[in-house]
């Protein structure tokens, strides 16, 4: 099963686009003004990413596999 690993980022930005993510998504809607559509593509992908149970990790932490 593949999860996903959030590293120094809060799992609920990716999730609702908040903080870092709702200025690069701001930058990116302009970039790709006509094709909106590819946009709400990625917000839905995040979106669904950050609701599978993964790992939120500091930068002080590891993860062996």
């Amino acid at each position: 099963m593949t999860r996903p690993i959030f590293y120094k980022v809060d799992p609920s930005d990716v999730r609702h686009q908040r903080n870092s993510y709702a200025a690069a998504f701001a930058h990116i809607s302009r970039k790709y003004e006509n094709n909106l559509e590819k946009v709400q593509r990625w917000r839905t992908a995040l979106t669904e990413a950050a609701n599978l149970k993964g790992a939120t990790l500091n930068e002080a932490e590891y993860v062996y596999f």
